[in-house]
């Protein structure tokens, strides 16, 4: 608990050191409007009870293309979900200009009552034991444009892990399994991006490339020891009236002494949509998605997909054989400042049904 402490102590105080570093350095070049975005969340299921909740977006309220972002969700058995972002200045304002040094600091917390663990590796079976995983995250990332399209990022995350309500008589998951219990990851993050999309809230046109790098050594206070390499290519292309058609890929590994918590998966409402979560596990994974997305009326769009992938123990044993793959078709509703997503995914494992905040990608 004290070394909980003594990380977080030294996050708000960098914290509030990067805030005047960005006030000092943002100089305006245009004029934004204030404005917000409101989506409530009403929802019932049997597992977890009724649902009640809701999203909001409230941006430019100071005058500094700053923006404050909250999402809250609770159900009557348990299930919760609170996410506070804030971001000097805001994601969208910043998209294609050239800007010294933004703030992004985010804090989450997540708890599941229906958690699953089906093992490691791209053939293990599926079950129905679940059990609870919750966990507490705070992310810090400064960024530089270089050009309207280079942008570096720089940042910390601490993520505290608990998982429990197993039981070792499954023959799934055990006190032995890495990341069981509660975990704590102290982490860097670096990234290197070009983007030349037209919005990072709803992208038209455009194309996205990023390698990210995660280093989590034992220095910085976390319970283990690995690197984690990703590479992501997307791309848009606008075609007949608001038809829009995305692609991405997406490549994954770690390396080193790794939480399952932490691990390249395929499965869950960003990667493969007709499989649960964290339906496959492994040390690196490849992951291609497709999308066509439509209008349908006023601010309601539609969005046929398909995802296919494989987890493997390292990129060295790559094989194009055992692609786990899914169709779909989702429902977008277009805010101001966000994206309403609801997406039904179906693949030979059964239907899945997901519903978040913005495009996959």
């Amino acid at each position: 608990m004290a070394k909980k402490f003594q990380i977080l102590i030294w996050m708000l105080l960098l914290l509030v050191l990067f805030y005047d570093m960005v006030l000092a350095s943002n100089v305006q070049k245009k004029e934004h409007r204030f404005s917000y975005s409101a989506f409530p969340i009403l929802m019932y299921d049997s597992d977890i009870g009724f649902g009640f909740g809701g999203k909001g977006t409230v941006k430019n309220i100071y005058r500094r293309d700053e923006s404050f972002d909250l999402i809250l969700f609770h159900s009557t058995k348990g299930e919760q979900w609170y996410v506070f972002t804030f971001s000097i200045p805001d994601f969208e304002i910043r998209q294609g200009e050239v800007y010294p040094l933004a703030l992004d600091f985010r804090v989450e917390y997540d708890k599941r009552i229906r958690s699953n663990f089906f093992g490691i590796g791209n053939n293990s079976p599926d079950n129905d034991h679940q059990f609870t995983k919750e966990y507490s995250k705070l992310e810090l990332t400064l960024s530089s444009a270089f050009t309207p399209r280079l942008i570096g990022e720089f940042g910390y995350r601490f993520t505290v892990y608990s998982v429990y309500g197993y039981n070792p008589t499954w023959g799934t998951i055990t006190a032995q399994t890495p990341g069981a219990g509660e975990s704590l990851v102290s982490l860097l993050t670096g990234r290197i991006r070009w983007d030349s999309r037209d919005s990072r809230i709803h992208p038209r046109r455009g194309f996205r490339a990023f390698y990210a790098l995660e280093y989590n050594p034992p220095a910085l206070g976390g319970d283990w020891d690995f690197v984690k390499h990703r590479l992501e290519i997307s791309g848009y292309r606008s075609m007949h009236r608001n038809h829009i058609l995305a692609a991405r890929l997406w490549l994954q590994t770690v390396r080193g002494s790794t939480p399952y918590t932490e691990m390249s998966k395929i499965g869950d409402s960003w990667t493969a949509r007709g499989y649960k979560a964290d339906r496959f596990l492994d040390k690196a994974m490849i992951l291609s998605s497709l999308e066509y997305r439509f209008p349908l009326y006023k601010k309601l769009g539609g969005v046929l997909f398909t995802d296919a992938g494989r987890v493997f123990p390292g990129l060295t044993k790559f094989s194009f054989a055992s692609w786990h793959s899914n169709w779909g078709l989702g429902l977008r509703y277009y805010l101001t400042n966000f994206v309403v997503r609801m997406d039904v995914g179906k693949s030979n494992e059964g239907t899945r049904l997901f519903f978040n905040f913005g495009h996959v990608f």
